[in-house]
């Protein structure tokens, strides 16, 4: 069949279940017998109910096969120039019978072209994503992917001694975002120049409402029944062997009491799960960088084990490369990695 045989369109209801097969073939193909199978609530989560909607490009056969797709899961970014939609690439496949080299362009390239057209069109600001070798060396040559940095973690030894924890501040794990969260995220907000809105609708969908919600544990902190502090943590996964992961943290800068009460809780249940490794990601230039390195935490490349790299194609923004570089703020939940 020839590439002017498909239709190179936007998602349809009902597309669904043909998207699932696909992406289920290749990404078993992909991850190996450790695979599990994406299901059709996690698919509707993760994109029908996204309160900021869904991006959706498709090539599709004839028969309804869906042959290539290129996706991205829009957020909110509170940015110097004022809110602006980010828009985090994720799920891009191409079907196995249909992968082409890359000396001219593929299946992939010609689902991805109208994937930055239509961002362009409706004015999302930046496309962003963490591309897999092969997706990094074609979005490089065909679709405009600009790097931004390798990924590097910070690393800690869970069972490295630890200070006595604060007495001013209570640690506790909660079901539900906490309902004074919008104050904390004031703060934050404050302290940061371009970051991810963390908002309580944002962090209701993204980690309570998520199907896989059992992986997470939401911790508040405390100082005299004020909300100090909230982190997300994934103690039994990591994206090293034998580790835990800081997946979010909303902690103010300054506050080093909630800084030291937090890490304790990631260690803690690290150590209870049988973890050796307590795992976080910030950019290097981070106030929370400098303090988990303070903490214990080391730098650690991810290309020790698979390389990491954050990419973003800016699509309609006064935002420069610059900015991105030097005052975007994120966390590894700000990625499908955590």
């Amino acid at each position: 069949m020839s590439l002017p045989e498909l239709e190179i369109r936007p998602y349809r209801p009902g597309d669904e279940a043909a998207i699932l097969r696909t992406f289920n073939l290749v990404f078993r193909e992909v991850c190996g017998p450790d695979f599990v199978d994406r299901t059709l609530a996690q698919w509707r989560w993760q994109y029908l109910d996204n309160p900021h909607g869904h991006r959706m490009s498709l090539a599709v056969a004839p028969d309804g096969t869906i042959v290539s797709q290129y996706a991205g899961v829009p957020m909110v970014a509170d940015t110097p120039f004022g809110e602006r939609t980010f828009v985090h690439c994720v799920d891009s496949m191409t079907h196995p019978a249909w992968r082409a080299g890359l000396k001219r362009p593929g299946v992939f390239v010609v689902t991805g072209w109208p994937f930055s057209a239509h961002a362009r069109r409706i004015g999302d600001a930046v496309l962003y994503g963490f591309p897999v070798d092969t997706a990094f060396r074609i979005g490089t040559r065909y679709l405009e992917y600009h790097f931004l940095r390798g990924i590097d973690y910070l690393i800690r030894d869970a069972s490295a001694p630890l200070p006595p924890p604060p007495t001013a501040v209570t640690c506790e794990r909660v079901a539900a975002i906490p309902p004074d969260i919008g104050s904390l995220y004031a703060t934050i907000a404050g302290e940061k120049r371009l970051a991810l809105r963390r908002d309580y609708r944002y962090l209701d969908w993204r980690y309570v409402q998520n199907p896989a919600r059992a992986d997470y544990e939401l911790w508040t902190a405390r100082r005299r029944g004020r909300l100090c502090g909230f982190v997300v943590l994934k103690p039994g996964q990591a994206l090293i062997p034998d580790g835990a992961t800081i997946a979010d943290w909303m902690v103010p800068e300054g506050d080093a009491e909630a800084i030291d009460a937090v890490v304790q809780v990631a260690v803690q249940r690290a150590q209870q799960q049988g973890r050796n490794n307590v795992l976080a990601v910030f950019p290097e230039w981070s106030t929370e960088w400098a303090a988990l390195v303070q903490r214990g935490f080391i730098k650690t490349p991810s290309a020790n084990w698979l390389e990491r790299r954050l990419v973003y194609l800016i699509t309609g923004s006064p935002l420069t490369p610059e900015t991105l570089a030097a005052q975007w703020w994120y966390t590894l939940g700000d990625s499908d990695l955590a």
